[in-house]
């Protein structure tokens, strides 16, 4: 159904990796030095594709409809039924089941067949110990792989979540969240990840995929202040929740090169343009040159203006010493940043000043607070226009890549000065605060965040719903949950079918989806899928936005 639009607006941002929280393990990062580069092309919005024309949209794709039959069944599979006859059966480590388990090595895999009795869901436990390795479950495929041009790593059948297994010699059953199996025959693997895995036996039954967490999911705001815009967009998002997804696109800052190729592609626009506030201080800016001007706040406010959502991360180069995201490279002890002291939270730049001079306050800190006010100046910019804000700073990581990771203590201080300089300091009560929650212990808690967000990338069309699941529990389903990065949006059919609406999905930008001409590469997406992503019944585009 199409609705004509009347919004304000929103924003959004961008993260990566596949963690603790929405599995458990590292893929790739999403930010790295090929996935967010400098414009390398200039954004022309009449060049042509003319291999795929626009999309007719007064079509829609229905959604597929599964003959889903709950039956009773259990299976277990000792690891000597499932073992090649090149594969030793192992009995050194104690209290095993069956006649013993099986070795797999990093990237090792073994893959075996299941009979089930019906079209529905099965939960698998996979009973494994090892030396801090991880491992996968794959359906319908074999294991990983290169790419067509071999950049990139991709699956050849439906990943399923990769879970670390801890180091130790106690056989430990992993869940799998339910996995949709057709009746008869199916094709499971399991392969290592990243040092040896050991498995004693799998695990099959029924599950069912039905769940109130779309219903138990309020619209509460952290902190004080009270924007009509912002609450607006919450009782909105809550409208669609469950119900239908938000389609979200990544752009390359200070561009819209990539929702201009999916519109050239598909003839729609997505609901939410997804920038990042990354070149927006010093350190970042000094990143910038020539051509590559810091426009983003004006494509994200002319976007606003044509009834689109907008949404920013914030990816915070360092503000001391090398000009670097990434710990390993980082010269700056952000430790010397934190402080317990909240009256420093809220002062100017020139008492802070003052401050600095006195020996009452580091330097670090000083740089952390004059960052963030730059930050909320951009963010002034939209505040002014009464433009509600998807905001979503701080990744996290499963391996804490990033400096402002160090520790949980150090990440939940840098949130909450964030935010209260942000809206009490600066008065940015648009903004609707996004938590990468991919780790528990990093929440900041539900006083501070708004969205709970999950950022994966396992390049497998899958609907990710041990990735949804798993975030759910960090806030007992009181917060809405959107898939804030991802290789790609999952295919809707399959959202629909596990149960599993996203909120929105934020599909990366860059060599996720364009070349540096700004034109289509195919690498994790096609013309056809993204065709039928924008054009679905259970997706939402820029004009069928309703927010009133």
């Amino acid at each position: 159904m199409k609705i004509k639009i009347s919004i304000i607006a929103v924003t959004l941002a961008a993260i990566t990796l596949f963690t603790s929280a929405c599995s458990k393990i590292d893929y790739s990062s999403g930010v790295d030095n090929e996935s967010l580069p400098l414009p390398s092309f200039t954004d022309d919005s009449d060049s042509k594709d003319d291999t795929a024309p626009p999309a007719n949209i007064t079509t829609e794709h229905l959604k597929t409809s599964y003959n889903i039959e709950i039956k009773d069944f259990k299976l277990i599979k000792e690891a000597e039924e499932i073992v090649n006859d090149d594969k030793e059966i192992l009995t050194d480590i104690s209290l095993f089941t069956g006649k013993g388990y099986i070795k797999l090595g990093a990237y090792q895999s073994i893959d075996f067949l299941i009979d089930v009795p019906s079209d529905q869901h099965y939960s698998i436990l996979i009973s494994a110990c090892g030396s801090g390795g991880a491992v996968t479950l794959t359906t319908g495929g074999t294991k990983l792989i290169d790419s067509e041009n071999g950049k990139y790593k991709r699956w050849n059948g439906d990943l399923h979540g990769a879970y670390k297994v801890q180091q130790s010699r106690l056989f430990t059953d992993y869940s799998v969240a339910p996995v949709y199996l057709e009746k008869g025959l199916n094709k499971i693997t399991l392969q290592a990840v990243n040092g040896n895995v050991y498995i004693d036996n799998i695990s099959i039954s029924e599950a069912d995929t039905r769940s109130e967490r779309y219903q138990k999911a309020g619209t509460s705001i952290s902190g004080d202040e009270i924007n009509y815009g912002r609450l607006q967009t919450m009782s909105y998002l809550k409208s669609i929740y469950g119900k239908q997804t938000l389609t979200a696109q990544y752009v390359t800052p200070n561009t819209n090169a990539e929702i201009d190729v999916i519109y050239r592609n598909t003839g729609r626009y997505p609901a939410i343009r997804c920038s990042d506030l990354m070149y927006c201080t010093k350190a970042g800016a000094s990143l910038l040159s020539g051509i590559n001007e810091n426009t983003d706040i004006e494509l994200a406010k002319e976007w606003a203006r044509q009834g689109g959502m907008v949404m920013y991360s914030w990816y915070w180069y360092s503000p001391i010493g090398r000009t670097t995201l990434y710990a390993k490279d980082c010269e700056f002890d952000v430790t010397k940043a934190i402080t317990d002291n909240e009256k420093y939270y809220t002062l100017s730049e020139e008492e802070l000043k003052m401050l600095l001079d006195d020996g009452s306050i580091s330097e670090e800190c000083y740089t952390v607070l004059c960052d963030m006010d730059s930050i909320a100046s951009r963010l002034k910019l939209l505040y002014d226009e009464e433009i509600p804000v998807l905001f979503k700073p701080m990744a996290v990581t499963d391996s804490a890549m990033y400096w402002w990771e160090q520790d949980e203590t150090v990440y939940k201080t840098l949130w909450k000065m964030m935010q209260t300089r942000f809206e009490e300091l600066h008065g940015l009560s648009n903004l609707i605060w996004i938590c990468p929650a991919t780790k528990g212990r990093m929440y900041p808690g539900d006083d501070y965040v708004d969205i709970i967000g999950c950022d994966i990338y396992n390049n497998s069309n899958n609907a990710n719903l041990q990735g949804m699941l798993n975030t759910d529990s960090l806030t007992l389903n009181t917060k809405m949950t959107a898939l804030t990065e991802c290789c790609f949006t999952p295919d809707p059919d399959i959202l629909y079918r596990d149960n599993c609406m996203w909120l929105w999905s934020g599909a990366q930008g860059g060599k996720y989806l364009i070349n540096p001409d700004g034109y289509m590469t195919g690498d994790y997406i096609s013309v056809a899928q993204m065709k039928k992503i924008y054009n679905h019944e259970l997706t939402i585009t820029r004009d069928e936005l309703s927010i009133e």
